[in-house]
C-alpha cells in the first residue's frame, strides 16, 4: 500500500536539476520583448486551485475549519467570492482536495531524506523528514493537523481519509522494522506492530502538543531525545546504516 505520509521506496525517484548553458543578455533597443505565453485553461486551473489551497490553509491556521469559509478562500486567494464554491462545490470537498494537495507536497519532502533507503535507515530518515518540515514548513503543518483534528466530529470524508493514511504509515513502519530485523540493524525481538503505533504516537502527540502552545514544545529536542531512545531500544549494537 502506498502510504500518504511515509512513501515506500520503489515510488521514489529522482529528477537532477537542468543545467543552465546560457547567460541572460540585455536587449537591444531594436529589439522587442518576446510575447508573453498564454496560460491554457488547465494551467490556470492548476495555479487558481494551488493559490486557494495557499489561502484556505492560512485561513484554517488563523481561525480553524469551522470559521473558514468558501467565500473567504475566494477572497484571499485574490478571486471572487463565488470561485471556490463553484469550483469545489462544498467546504468538504475542498477540505478533501486540501488534503490531497498537501500530501503531494509532503511526498516530495519525504523523498529527499528517504532516497533509496530501507530498514533501520529509511525509518530515521522519515524520522528527520517530519522534524524538518514541522520546523521549514510550520503553516502548512498547523493548518493540516488542525484540520486532521477538527474533521473527527464533523467532516467525514476527511475522517475516512484520515484513517486510511493512518493505516499506511504504519503500515510503512512495519515493513521498515521487518527490513531492519531482516539486514541486521534492528533487534530480532523488536515488534513492528507495536513500534508503528509508538512511532505514530510520538509524531501525532507531539505534533498537538506544539499546536495548542508552540512555545512550550522545542521540537528539535523532542525528536532527538525520540531518535536516541528508540535507537537504544531496537538496535543491534552495531553502527546504524545512514
Amino acid at each position: 500500500m502506498k502510504s500518504h505520509l511515509l512513501v515506500s521506496n520503489k515510488d521514489i525517484t529522482f529528477r537532477p536539476p537542468r543545467p543552465i548553458h546560457q547567460a541572460i543578455l540585455p536587449m537591444t533597443k531594436h529589439e522587442k520583448p518576446a510575447p508573453r505565453k498564454r496560460m491554457t485553461q488547465a494551467e490556470r486551473t492548476a495555479l487558481s486551485d494551488q493559490r486557494m489551497y495557499d489561502a484556505a490553509m492560512k485561513l484554517i491556521g488563523r481561525h480553524g475549519t469551522h470559521n473558514t469559509t468558501l467565500k473567504d478562500v475566494g477572497e484571499l486567494a485574490g478571486y471572487s467570492r463565488s470561485l471556490a464554491s463553484y469550483r469545489f462545490g462544498s467546504k468538504e470537498a475542498l477540505f478533501g482536495n486540501l488534503v490531497r494537495f498537501f500530501n503531494h507536497k509532503w511526498v516530495e519532502e519525504l523523498e529527499r531524506f528517504v532516497g533509496g533507503r530501507t530498514g533501520l535507515a529509511a525509518f530515521i530518515a522519515a524520522l528527520d523528514a517530519v522534524e524538518d518540515f514541522l520546523i521549514e514548513q510550520p503553516e502548512y503543518m498547523k493548518a493540516m493537523y488542525i484540520l486532521w483534528y477538527e474533521s473527527i466530529t464533523s467532516h467525514s470524508e476527511v475522517r475516512e481519509r484520515l484513517a486510511e493514511q493512518h493505516e499506511a504509515y504504519r503500515a510503512d513502519i512495519v515493513r521498515w522494522v521487518r527490513e531492519g530485523i531482516a539486514e541486521g540493524f534492528i533487534r530480532p525481538y523488536v515488534d513492528p506492530e507495536r513500534l508503528s503505533v509508538q512511532f505514530c504516537s510520538f509524531i501525532f502527540g507531539t505534533i498537538y502538543q506544539w499546536l495548542v502552545r508552540p512555545e512550550a514544545i522545542d521540537i528539535q529536542t523532542a525528536f532527538s531525545e525520540y531518535k536516541q531512545g528508540v535507537l537504544a531500544q531496537i538496535t543491534e549494537r552495531r553502527r546504524a546504516p545512514r
